[in-house]
């Protein structure tokens, strides 16, 4: 094969690659950028706009003990930007557990820790579980306008949840499985394209057990005291004048050590004997032993309960809710979206974070590669022919 056959089909070869790459990077321009048909679902909407997981769900939580820390990621990866309510349905295996039986705060980025609110319209009773909004519910029981968030095309949202059970709460499996209520918003006027719907990635929900809380030891310091053996200190003075008789006097002291003291003058005394005076015991210096015999005591630390990784699966179903779906109010998401895009610009972002750019760059490098092939071979056939 001559020199410049093979520098031909390299170069029909690289337009090819380039046509191909083009070709695919508009299909996916084309296919992110078409709105929701209106024929869809709202639940099948909803399920297509925000992808939702759980990280770092305790495998354990103590009913009574303190709160335990996880967090909930939305990442939206359509070419829309969207609205949407966030919501975390807890459900156990026995179909008991009720909101009463547990506490949820939430925190969103750059603000402080809140309670979250049962979901208006009957969280407690849907599915045997309980469902709690991650918001605040205005005076007629319905999400307040704060409560509705927008999250634009190409980015995510991570919201801090800290959960801790009541001491009555029902012990054994249970699990939590994160929520949306969700609608695309309109490129041009920002509004919903639709009235939203459901969203319950129950297969990216997280199990995790509520145990009772380890009982406390309870045990007694008892100091113990050291003392130092009793002895017996007798002094004996025994004077033996010449031609008196012999007159003894012995004082008895209790002393540590036991020891005896003679002494026995010789010859005739002029005065009268003088009884040496009592050793003065030594005092005794018995303290408590710097180490009781039984520590004090002293309440069990929780155990960790962390996540060691992938979470737990829920062997139990989990379905989407069936409650009275809440209101998009269209004044919130005109509030939402300008907090949304007011978060973005501080951020500094690019509008970036996937792989189209690459790819776009990678086929614009092998087309232009191509086409200089294909000028350089003509322009080597034309010189010679003339």
């Amino acid at each position: 094969m001559s020199i410049r056959r093979t520098l031909a089909l390299a170069g029909a070869a690289a337009l090819a690659s380039s046509m191909v790459l083009a070709g695919a990077q508009g299909a996916m321009a084309v296919g992110a950028t078409d709105a929701p048909s209106a024929a869809a679902s709202a639940e099948k909407t909803a399920a297509q706009l925000l992808g939702l997981s759980l990280q770092g769900v305790p495998d354990t939580f103590i009913a009574g003990g303190d709160a335990r820390e996880f967090s909930y990621k939305i990442d939206n990866s359509s070419k829309h930007d969207d609205v949407f309510y966030p919501f975390l349905k807890f459900k156990n295996k026995a179909g008991s557990l009720k909101a009463k039986d547990f506490k949820v705060e939430y925190q969103l980025p750059g603000e402080g820790w809140q309670t979250g609110a049962v979901a208006p319209g009957g969280g407690d009773g849907d599915d045997s579980a309980a469902l709690i909004l991650l918001g605040q519910v205005d005076g007629d029981g319905n999400p307040s306008d704060d409560a509705l968030l927008v999250l634009n095309h190409g980015k995510n949202l991570t919201i801090k949840v800290r959960v801790s059970f009541t001491g009555d709460a029902p012990l054994g499996k249970a699990g939590v499985v994160p929520v949306v209520f969700a609608a695309a918003l309109d490129d041009d006027s920002h509004l919903p394209t639709d009235n939203g719907g459901f969203s319950c990635e129950g297969i990216r929900g997280a199990g995790f057990t509520i145990k009772k809380a380890a009982p406390t030891p309870t045990g007694k310091p008892t100091p113990t005291t050291t003392t130092s053996p009793t002895g017996t200190h007798t002094p004996t003075h025994t004077p033996t004048p010449t031609g008196s008789p012999t007159t003894s006097h012995t004082p008895t002291a209790t002393a540590t050590p036991s020891t005896t003291a003679t002494a026995t003058p010789t010859g005739t005394p002029t005065t009268q004997p003088t009884t040496p005076a009592p050793t003065t015991p030594a005092p005794t210096t018995g303290s408590p032993s710097a180490s009781p015999s039984a520590s004090a005591s002293t309440a069990a630390p929780a155990p960790s309960g962390s996540s060691t990784g992938a979470p737990e699966p829920i062997d139990f179903p989990v379905s989407v809710p069936k409650i009275t779906p809440p209101k998009i109010v269209p004044a919130a998401v005109t509030k939402a979206k300008a907090a949304a895009d007011n978060a973005d610009k501080a951020l500094a972002t690019t509008g970036g974070g996937d792989d189209t750019t690459a790819i776009a760059g990678a086929g614009g490098a092998v087309l232009v590669a191509g086409i200089g092939t294909l000028v350089v071979l003509r322009r080597r056939k034309s010189a010679q022919q003339g």
